[in-house]
């Protein structure tokens, strides 16, 4: 997680206004436990009274994002948000059970990108990638998976 003169140097080489909402913004996601909703967000600073709009939270979000500050998890219409806490380029592994978010320091996708580039004629300049599963706690017994399986046969 970024310290806060990280983040400030951050806007300040990106020209960009760390305003005091943002900062706050900031401060509760880093003080959160796992990824938290805009709503959620939201409601942690009204019971502080920090009164700071909602559209300002879901703004302030996606600059976060785009300056990879944050990862954002989407479940179906449910949006959450998690400070990621490695600075450089990383990826990300959500469990599909209780949805705990683990940061993969690591990227070694070149041969992909190659292929992509020879594919399609692309030039490749950046990629996303995010990876689902489910954790130790969460995991399904191989039980469990068959049964799922079975059922999922019988309808077919």
């Amino acid at each position: 997680m970024m310290n806060i003169g990280l983040l400030k140097n951050l806007f300040k080489e990106k020209k960009l206004s760390l305003s005091y909402p943002r900062l706050l913004i900031y401060q509760e996601l880093s003080k959160a436990l796992g990824p938290r909703s805009p709503l959620e967000i939201y409601q942690n600073l009204l019971k502080k009274k920090r009164k700071i709009g909602l559209t300002t939270i879901y703004r302030s979000l996606e600059l976060f994002e785009s300056l990879g500050m944050v990862f954002k998890i989407v479940n179906g219409s449910s949006v959450r948000y998690k400070l990621c806490e490695v600075e450089n380029h990383h990826h990300h592994i959500v469990c599909k059970g209780c949805g705990d978010v683990v940061e993969l320091n690591f990227c070694d996708i070149s041969d992909w990108s190659k292929k992509v580039t020879e594919s399609t004629g692309y030039q490749v300049v950046d990629h996303q990638l995010s990876f689902f599963g489910f954790c130790k706690a969460c995991k399904p017994s191989a039980g469990r998976i068959q049964k799922t399986e079975s059922r999922m046969e019988n309808r077919a």
